[in-house]
């Protein structure tokens, strides 16, 4: 089994794992003790159209998303152990996904899978999965999540609600135009403030393989749309509980317009036993995206403050391929 502490300082993959509760914990322990250098638990709630619950083995709405933070070199290899030891795309328990954090290089372009991203008011996260079916038969994972109303009273131009709810769909390339037109047809685009839409490039993707419908011609290849921007980047900044104030401050500093924040349990590779929940920590991840410009002047601030000690946090960064406001487009 490879040293975590011998690989902490190579370029890092995310690992998804989205199940059942149960499930995920046996996964997310198994990962630790086989690479994987930590994993941050939380709980969704899961929504599948009712004629793929039995194909996709998550037939309850309880579900638990586990992102394992993994050395690149191996990202591949961990998924398939997991896939084959948890059978991921046969008995389909669950999905996972791989990918790659951004290393400043080139778009490559060739990616077939997506992840789709919708970050909304309290109560509406259905909804957008209800708009997003009318045009594919996807299932979707909900995370509840709030918005920096400490800290702004704006973000992306909308007037800030604390209570959030993220939706997370995952699509073939081909497919997110028209997922996104779907679900931006689910709301009074003559209105300001519903949120915010963006996708990431999907490196690997296990478990919903033969749900997802199929592309006609080049499964990768996607077609322009002038109501999407691709100059954003997602930074992922992990912080102990109630200590998210001082990352959204920072990001305010730069013009940063605001932020969501997730809860998660983080495990490490020594926690075992029934005993190991109460030695994880309670973390906070914050989702900042920005243009990548402005995110590189935040993530530069966040450095200092990570090497000074003033703040513990794990950093990631995703190339965001696509993103745009669910508002009136100009």
């Amino acid at each position: 089994m490879p040293n975590p502490k011998s690989l902490s300082h190579e370029a890092k993959s995310l690992l998804t794992i989205i199940s059942n509760p149960g499930k995920t914990d046996q996964m997310a322990r198994f990962a630790l003790q086989n690479g994987a250098l930590s994993a941050y638990h939380c709980y969704a709630h899961g929504t599948v159209p009712s004629h793929l619950l039995s194909l996709l083995g998550l037939a309850g709405v309880r579900r638990e998303m586990v992102t394992l933070t993994v050395p690149k070199t191996q990202g591949s290899r961990l998924l398939n152990n997991l896939c084959e030891h948890f059978n991921i795309g046969k008995e389909t328990h669950g999905i996972a996904f791989l990918q790659n954090m951004d290393d400043g290089e080139t778009d490559r372009g060739d990616y077939e899978y997506a992840l789709i991203a919708v970050v909304v008011n309290e109560g509406v996260g259905e909804d957008v999965v209800d708009s997003a079916r009318k045009s594919q038969p996807v299932g979707a994972t909900i995370l509840k999540a709030l918005g920096t109303a400490d800290h702004s009273k704006i973000t992306f131009d909308f007037e800030i609600i604390p209570q959030k709810e993220l939706v997370l769909i995952i699509a073939r390339t081909c497919h997110v135009n028209a997922l996104r037109q779907s679900i931006l047809d689910g709301f009074d685009l003559d209105e300001p403030g519903h949120g915010i839409l963006f996708s990431l490039a999907l490196d690997e993707v296990r478990g919903i393989l033969d749900m997802v419908p199929k592309c006609e011609g080049d499964p990768t290849e996607e077609t322009p749309d002038p109501g999407y921007q691709n100059d954003h980047t997602a930074l992922l900044v992990g912080v102990d509980r109630g200590h998210s104030h001082d990352i959204v401050s920072c990001s305010e500093s730069h013009g940063g317009t605001g932020a969501t924040i997730l809860h998660f349990r983080r495990e490490e590779p020594y926690s075992q036993g029934w005993y190991g929940r109460l030695g994880d920590l309670e973390k906070e991840i914050v989702l900042i995206i920005a243009k990548k410009d402005l995110a590189l002047e935040i993530e530069d601030s966040l450095q200092i403050m990570k090497k000074s000690g003033d703040q513990e946090m794990a950093l990631s960064k995703l190339r965001v391929t696509r993103f745009c406001r669910l508002t009136e487009l100009g």
